[in-house]
Protein backbone atom coordinates (compact mmCIF):
# COMPACT_ATOMS: atom_id res chain seq x y z
CA UNK A 1 0.00 0.00 0.00
CA UNK A 2 1.53 3.61 -0.71
CA UNK A 3 2.03 6.19 1.48
CA UNK A 4 0.05 8.90 1.45
CA UNK A 5 1.70 12.30 0.84
CA UNK A 6 3.18 14.21 3.55
CA UNK A 7 2.84 17.47 1.25
CA UNK A 8 0.79 19.77 -0.51
CA UNK A 9 1.39 19.54 -4.11
CA UNK A 10 0.01 23.22 -4.78
CA UNK A 11 2.76 24.47 -2.29
CA UNK A 12 5.47 22.51 -3.79
CA UNK A 13 4.53 23.57 -7.56
CA UNK A 14 4.50 27.27 -5.77
CA UNK A 15 8.27 26.75 -4.34
CA UNK A 16 8.89 25.21 -7.72
CA UNK A 17 7.53 28.73 -9.62
CA UNK A 18 9.53 30.78 -7.43
CA UNK A 19 12.32 29.29 -8.10
CA UNK A 20 12.26 28.37 -11.76
CA UNK A 21 11.10 32.62 -11.56
CA UNK A 22 14.51 33.47 -10.24
CA UNK A 23 17.20 31.32 -11.81
CA UNK A 24 15.45 30.36 -15.37
CA UNK A 25 14.80 26.72 -16.36
CA UNK A 26 18.21 26.02 -17.39
CA UNK A 27 19.91 27.50 -14.41
CA UNK A 28 17.67 26.28 -11.85
CA UNK A 29 18.03 22.76 -10.03
CA UNK A 30 15.76 19.87 -8.51
CA UNK A 31 18.66 20.27 -5.34
CA UNK A 32 17.17 23.80 -5.30
CA UNK A 33 13.80 23.18 -5.13
CA UNK A 34 13.93 19.92 -2.39
CA UNK A 35 16.14 22.52 -0.50
CA UNK A 36 13.30 25.19 -0.51
CA UNK A 37 10.53 22.56 -0.44
CA UNK A 38 12.33 19.81 2.51
CA UNK A 39 10.58 17.54 -0.45
CA UNK A 40 13.27 14.54 -0.97
CA UNK A 41 14.10 14.28 -4.44
CA UNK A 42 13.02 10.57 -4.96
CA UNK A 43 9.15 12.23 -3.80
CA UNK A 44 9.21 15.11 -5.64
CA UNK A 45 10.34 12.45 -8.61
CA UNK A 46 6.93 10.31 -7.80
CA UNK A 47 4.96 13.59 -7.84
CA UNK A 48 5.69 15.94 -10.80
CA UNK A 49 8.22 13.33 -12.68
CA UNK A 50 11.30 15.07 -13.88
CA UNK A 51 12.77 18.46 -14.04
CA UNK A 52 11.47 19.44 -17.31
CA UNK A 53 7.70 17.59 -16.35
CA UNK A 54 7.77 19.68 -13.37
CA UNK A 55 8.38 23.13 -14.75
CA UNK A 56 5.76 22.50 -17.60
CA UNK A 57 3.34 21.76 -14.65
CA UNK A 58 4.36 24.91 -13.53
CA UNK A 59 4.60 26.83 -16.60
CA UNK A 60 0.79 25.48 -17.33
CA UNK A 61 -0.19 26.41 -14.28
CA UNK A 62 1.16 29.72 -14.86
CA UNK A 63 -0.70 30.03 -18.19
CA UNK A 64 -3.89 28.63 -16.56
CA UNK A 65 -4.31 31.56 -13.95
CA UNK A 66 -3.21 34.45 -16.29
CA UNK A 67 -5.44 33.26 -19.46
CA UNK A 68 -8.65 32.69 -16.58
CA UNK A 69 -7.63 36.25 -15.17
CA UNK A 70 -8.13 37.43 -18.72
CA UNK A 71 -11.27 35.86 -19.85
CA UNK A 72 -12.86 36.99 -16.61
CA UNK A 73 -11.47 40.64 -17.60
CA UNK A 74 -12.57 40.59 -21.23
CA UNK A 75 -15.85 38.98 -20.71
CA UNK A 76 -17.21 42.13 -18.48
CA UNK A 77 -20.14 43.62 -19.96
CA UNK A 78 -19.56 47.44 -21.49
CA UNK A 79 -17.28 48.80 -24.12
CA UNK A 80 -14.21 46.46 -25.46
CA UNK A 81 -12.58 49.08 -25.38
CA UNK A 82 -12.84 49.30 -21.68
CA UNK A 83 -12.80 45.55 -20.75
CA UNK A 84 -9.29 45.86 -22.94
CA UNK A 85 -7.57 48.91 -21.15
CA UNK A 86 -8.89 46.44 -17.72
CA UNK A 87 -6.88 43.70 -18.60
CA UNK A 88 -3.67 45.58 -19.91
CA UNK A 89 -3.96 47.99 -17.09
CA UNK A 90 -3.81 45.26 -14.32
CA UNK A 91 -0.37 43.96 -15.73
CA UNK A 92 1.18 47.31 -14.95
CA UNK A 93 2.44 46.37 -11.74
CA UNK A 94 3.96 43.55 -13.45
CA UNK A 95 5.90 45.45 -15.65
CA UNK A 96 7.06 47.93 -13.89
CA UNK A 97 8.93 48.62 -10.17
CA UNK A 98 9.93 45.83 -8.11
CA UNK A 99 6.95 43.89 -8.89
CA UNK A 100 7.65 43.40 -11.87
CA UNK A 101 11.90 42.93 -12.04
CA UNK A 102 11.10 39.09 -12.67
CA UNK A 103 9.11 39.39 -15.84
CA UNK A 104 6.95 37.02 -17.14
CA UNK A 105 7.66 33.46 -16.57
CA UNK A 106 6.50 32.35 -20.31
CA UNK A 107 8.26 35.27 -21.84
CA UNK A 108 11.59 34.63 -19.87
CA UNK A 109 11.29 30.86 -20.46
CA UNK A 110 10.90 31.53 -24.81
CA UNK A 111 14.46 33.70 -24.74
CA UNK A 112 16.29 31.17 -21.81
CA UNK A 113 16.66 28.47 -24.24
CA UNK A 114 13.72 26.57 -23.25
CA UNK A 115 11.96 26.35 -26.25
CA UNK A 116 14.81 23.62 -27.30
CA UNK A 117 12.67 21.37 -24.65
CA UNK A 118 9.39 20.92 -27.58
CA UNK A 119 6.67 20.72 -25.00
CA UNK A 120 7.82 23.97 -23.23
CA UNK A 121 7.46 25.39 -26.40
CA UNK A 122 4.16 23.79 -27.29
CA UNK A 123 2.93 25.19 -24.10
CA UNK A 124 3.97 29.20 -24.99
CA UNK A 125 2.50 28.65 -28.23
CA UNK A 126 -1.08 27.54 -26.74
CA UNK A 127 -0.90 29.86 -24.35
CA UNK A 128 -0.19 33.00 -26.73
CA UNK A 129 -2.59 31.45 -29.19
CA UNK A 130 -5.57 31.20 -26.67
CA UNK A 131 -4.53 34.79 -25.23
CA UNK A 132 -4.74 36.43 -28.68
CA UNK A 133 -8.04 34.54 -29.11
CA UNK A 134 -9.33 36.10 -26.28
CA UNK A 135 -8.63 39.63 -27.50
CA UNK A 136 -9.64 38.61 -30.76
CA UNK A 137 -13.05 37.34 -30.07
CA UNK A 138 -13.50 40.32 -28.18
CA UNK A 139 -12.84 43.12 -30.67
CA UNK A 140 -15.15 40.74 -33.03
CA UNK A 141 -17.91 40.70 -31.17
CA UNK A 142 -17.83 44.43 -30.66
CA UNK A 143 -16.74 45.42 -34.00
CA UNK A 144 -19.39 48.14 -34.50
CA UNK A 145 -17.79 50.30 -32.07
CA UNK A 146 -14.72 50.69 -34.07
CA UNK A 147 -13.90 52.88 -36.55
CA UNK A 148 -14.66 52.00 -40.10
CA UNK A 149 -11.94 49.60 -41.75
CA UNK A 150 -10.93 48.11 -38.26
CA UNK A 151 -9.40 45.04 -38.47
CA UNK A 152 -10.13 43.40 -35.29
CA UNK A 153 -6.98 40.08 -36.25
CA UNK A 154 -4.43 42.50 -36.44
CA UNK A 155 -5.51 44.69 -33.45
CA UNK A 156 -5.52 41.53 -31.51
CA UNK A 157 -1.97 40.46 -32.71
CA UNK A 158 -0.51 43.83 -31.97
CA UNK A 159 -2.28 44.15 -28.83
CA UNK A 160 -0.43 40.78 -27.73
CA UNK A 161 2.91 42.07 -29.66
CA UNK A 162 3.21 45.28 -27.50
CA UNK A 163 1.73 43.17 -23.89
CA UNK A 164 5.24 40.60 -24.78
CA UNK A 165 7.31 43.38 -25.31
CA UNK A 166 6.35 45.11 -21.92
CA UNK A 167 6.72 42.25 -20.07
CA UNK A 168 9.69 41.86 -21.48
CA UNK A 169 11.11 45.36 -20.69
CA UNK A 170 9.84 44.70 -16.97
CA UNK A 171 13.35 43.61 -16.16
CA UNK A 172 14.21 47.09 -16.64
CA UNK A 173 12.17 47.97 -14.31
CA UNK A 174 10.40 50.69 -15.93
CA UNK A 175 8.41 53.36 -14.03
CA UNK A 176 4.82 52.53 -14.33
CA UNK A 177 3.74 55.78 -15.69
CA UNK A 178 5.95 54.83 -18.60
CA UNK A 179 4.06 51.54 -18.71
CA UNK A 180 0.69 53.83 -18.39
CA UNK A 181 1.65 55.97 -21.21
CA UNK A 182 2.15 52.62 -23.82
CA UNK A 183 -1.10 51.27 -22.67
CA UNK A 184 -2.59 54.63 -23.54
CA UNK A 185 -1.00 54.62 -27.37
CA UNK A 186 -2.03 50.85 -27.69
CA UNK A 187 -5.75 52.44 -26.70
CA UNK A 188 -5.44 54.77 -29.62
CA UNK A 189 -5.59 51.62 -31.97
CA UNK A 190 -9.43 51.19 -30.33
CA UNK A 191 -10.91 54.41 -31.52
Amino acid sequence: MARPRSFDPDDVLEIARQVFWQKGFQAASLDEITAASGIAKPSLYAAFGDKSALFLKVLDRYHDGILGWAERTLAQPGPAREAIRQWLTGFIPYCSGEKGQRGCLSINSATDGSLDQAEVRKSIERYNRRLEELLRTRLRADRAQFRKGFDPDITAHTIMVVHAGLLALAHQRPDSRQVKAVIDQVMGLLA
